[in-house]
Order: structure tokens, then sequence, then C-alpha cells
């Protein structure tokens, strides 16, 4: 079926909180992102900041314990979080699809291989046996997998974790979904397998107009593949831009934390790595303000009481941060590249 040009996945405004014998924990506060067709867009921050939370939100995943409290996932304007099981069934592998963070727990391990790839090919695509195993081997030669037929004879406990990790992108890449979320996809895979990897996916994209949601914690992975990164802490995104904006032009702290923790070619012999110090808060009693003022060298008074609203540098470049307000004091802070804003 042909899809609108405007095809627009959106998530407006979410929040999502998860019930524990310790309490409410604020997962997701007030995340909203626009994901258009042929795009790559990448969410990014350390471990716990939301990024996968928000990624089973849109795939309708979350534990029995989760639950939206605001907010909403729409495709094409029509909600996706209320929709029938059926409706489900037809939507999710066929339109959206995912590769998910843990793959020994993601695949079923009574299927084999096989099972597991030809299962979605002939239910959502209609094709036969025959033709589904074709582009069910034709996947395997893709993520570099030797001998694909004998491959396909196993079952997910008798493989690697980083076999099992390339099994499960075949298994997404081989739908050419419209939309594919890629949660941590290179964790568990060696440096060039990671770079075959992204590559493969930068071409999906190319070929199909597959727009791709890519979940990390590693800036150096989205550097040559995301048109548009977000940044996530403790569950609220910080800023979004271009890649370029991001890069060159961060306008928020943390963004920048990030950046500068990026191993370097050209650091000196037994040079310290730069880290941020400091804990995230604690998402069970987030803070009032800022959630990243403990650990902010720049952080004011006003960061601990009340959280920033959003600042636009134009093209769709988004900071929240307190010092971008007219009334905050002038810092020596690094926040863009004066050479490349020239540029």
């Amino acid at each position: 079926m042909e899809q609108p040009k405007n095809d627009v996945l959106k998530v407006k405004r979410l929040h999502v909180e998860f019930q524990t014998s310790h309490g409410m924990v604020h997962a997701v506060k007030d995340v909203s992102l626009e994901v258009k067709r042929g795009r790559i867009h990448a969410l990014v921050g350390e471990s716990g900041s939301g990024k996968s939370v928000t990624s089973l939100t849109i795939m309708n995943l979350l534990a029995g314990n989760g639950k939206v409290i605001s907010g909403d996932v729409t495709l094409n304007e029509k909600s996706i979080l209320k929709l029938s099981g059926k409706e489900k069934r037809q939507l999710y592998g066929d339109r959206i699809g995912m590769i998910f963070q843990d793959p020994t727990a993601a695949l079923d391990p009574l299927f084999t291989v096989e099972q597991l790839l030809l299962e979605g090919l002939r239910k959502h695509h209609r094709m036969s046996k025959k033709q589904a195993r074709e582009i069910a081997l034709e996947s395997l030669r893709m993520m570099n997998l030797r001998d694909p037929e004998e491959l396909m004879k196993k079952k997910p406990y008798e493989l690697s974790g980083g076999m099992c990790q390339r099994v499960m992108i075949a298994i997404a890449m081989s739908m050419k979904p419209d939309y594919l979320i890629a949660d941590e996809p290179t964790t568990a895979l060696d440096v060039t397998i990671q770079a075959q990897i992204i590559d493969l996916m930068k071409q999906l994209q190319q070929q199909t107009g597959t727009a791709i949601i890519l979940i990390t914690h590693d800036l150096g992975v989205v550097a040559d593949i995301a048109q548009r990164i977000c940044v996530m802490y403790s569950g609220k995104i910080v800023e979004c831009g271009s890649a370029r904006d991001s890069f060159y032009r961060p306008r928020h702290p943390y963004t920048l934390a990030l950046l500068s923790s990026v191993p370097r070619l050209d650091l000196k012999n037994k040079q310290e790595l730069v880290t941020i110090d400091g804990t995230p808060p604690d998402l069970l009693q987030p803070p009032a303000g800022c959630p990243f003022c403990t650990r902010c060298k720049y952080c004011m008074p006003i960061c601990r009481d009340e959280m920033p609203a959003e600042t636009d540098f134009g093209s769709g470049h988004l900071a929240a941060c307190w010092l971008h307000d007219a009334r905050a004091p002038s810092v020596d802070a690094p926040l863009y590249d004066e050479k490349e804003t020239e540029k």
C-alpha cells in the first residue's frame, strides 16, 4: 500500500511513569519528537535517561507496571496507543519495526533462525515460503554471517550474543518497515561489524525511505548517520537539533559534556579522559528545576528551583538551559564553536 508523502510519526508531550515497590518512577517527562519518512533521528543519552522507555512506548510494549500518564504517539495524526489488537498486529512489524537492545531476550529460543525470519515476511508481505527464504538468506548475508544456510537451522541459544544481535537486525531490516527503531543496535558487536551495520542502515534508509530512530549512548555512532539528534537526560529532552548543530554548536552543558567525554585520537600519552562528575538524579524524586544542575559547573540558584523553557535558535535547534535567558549572567562557556558558526 502506498503511504502518504507527508508520512510522519510524532511523540507528543509524552509522560510515562512506573509503579515500583519504592514508589513512582518518573521515567519520561514531556518528551516530544517528530520523525519523517526517509530521515535518521538519533536519541542520545546515558543509561536511565528515558531513551528505551520512549521507544517501548512507541511500540506499545511498556511493562505491566508502566503507564502513559499524558501525551500521545501518532502516525499521520492517528493515535497508535489506542489501537485494537488487530490494528496493532498490522502496524507493528510491517510499518514500524524494532531492533531490541537485548537480542537473547527478544528472540524466542524455541524457534529456529529460519522460522524467526520467515514468520514476519510471510505474515505481513504475503509471499511464498520460497520467496521469504530467499529474502531471509540475503538478509543474513548482508549481516556478514557465515554459512547462512546452516545458520538458518540453529536456534538462538546456539549462537553467540553478537550473532544473535545480527540475526535480530536481519529480521527487522528484511521487513523494510517505514519506521525502524534501533535500540543500541551495535552494543554487542566489534568495531568493524558496528561500522558495517551502520552502513547497512544508511543503505536501507536511502533505498527504501525507511525512517530510523537510532537510540544510543555513543555520539560517535551517530556522527556519520543521523540528520537530527535529540539529547535526553533524566527523562527529558534537553537539546534537539541537526547533527551539525549538535556537534558544532551545542547549546546545553550536558550536550557539551557528552561531546567532551568522547575519546579522541589526539590525546597525549597518559592524558586523562574527560568525565562527567556526579550521578543522575533519583527519578523517584526528580528535582523541581533542571535535572542536570547538580552536575553542571554553570549551575545558578534558579536552575535548582525551576525548569527552563526551551530556547529556539532557529532551524529547529532547541535547548532548555537558563544560560540562554536574557537575565542570565555572561559566562565563559564554550556552548558553540564561533569558527563553525561563521561558515
